[in-house]
């Protein structure tokens, strides 16, 4: 399955069968680990996670309810500038591909209590541990408390293309054919997946292939997190369509709108 593919085929799975990964299937998982690094310079690892079937329904910060799940993946980092930025994308990029393998994942954010992750993962000194997401078999059975969380709407709740991205300042709303080459990477950014939902990113396309990324308030604190899972899907759709670039931090563009996170620079 294409980049492209796959995070349109991504969304939220909350129950899970309760069957354990096959071994075919988590060799994949974790040789394609080993093979991706996190962007930015930043220390980041992802560790699978065996934690036992949970019979009931879990809590995990402000991301919801899981059911069923046995196999889990973790993101720990170190403390750095795009700490957590860097270390989303890593796990984006895992996320995408097992759902290319068919696999279900849910982005779980939180302060995390639970001793089974902690006594696993074994954090390292001034190393974090920010997110997790079950990955495993999808139930046939939904649960009504995904209906009501909007599961199955998918990507139709997301915010119009317009008020997500800009042309040359956030006054000017950016429209697709404005946006030429960079509008499939755009319009990935704007269905990728967000704490609430919030969508706490915002692109300003200052100059023909100069792009500016800012991040908004998102509830519970993860529009860095959110900024990192959108790099990670701009980033890779533009390689998948041959678009060459590279990210880098500039000056002086900070903005009441958002604060300023970082810029692409097309080659």
């Amino acid at each position: 399955m294409s980049i492209i593919e796959s995070i349109k085929q991504r969304k939220s799975v909350r129950t899970y069968t309760s069957q354990p990964l096959s071994k075919e299937l988590k060799d994949k998982i974790e040789n394609f680990i080993r093979q991706v690094q996190a962007p930015f310079g930043v220390e980041a690892r992802i560790r699978f996670l065996h934690t036992g079937t949970d019979a009931e329904r879990v809590k995990f910060g402000t991301y919801g309810f899981i059911s069923g799940a046995s196999d889990y993946l973790a993101l720990t980092y170190e403390e750095a500038p795009l700490a957590e930025e860097g270390g989303a994308y890593l796990f984006e990029q895992v996320i995408l591909f097992c759902t290319g393998l068919g696999l279900g994942t849910c982005w779980l954010g939180g302060s995390f209590s639970r001793k089974d992750f902690k006594r696993q993962v074994q954090l390292n000194p001034n190393e974090r541990l920010r997110i997790v997401s079950p990955v495993g078999y999808e139930s046939g059975r939904k649960r009504l408390l995904e209906f009501l969380q909007g599961a199955e709407k998918h990507h139709i709740s997301r915010k119009p293309f317009g008020t997500l991205f800009f042309d040359k300042n956030f006054a000017v709303p950016l429209t697709e054919e404005k946006a030429g080459i960079y509008a499939q990477p755009l319009e990935m950014v704007r269905i990728a997946p967000s704490a609430n939902n919030s969508q706490s990113w915002r692109v300003v396309l200052a100059e023909e292939g100069v792009l500016h990324f800012y991040k908004t308030t998102s509830l519970g604190g993860f529009s860095a997190t959110d900024m990192g899972i959108a790099l990670c899907h701009f980033e890779q759709t533009c390689k998948e369509l041959g678009i060459k670039g590279y990210f880098k931090m500039m000056n002086g563009l900070e903005n009441k709108q958002g604060k300023y996170c970082i810029s692409w620079i097309s080659e």
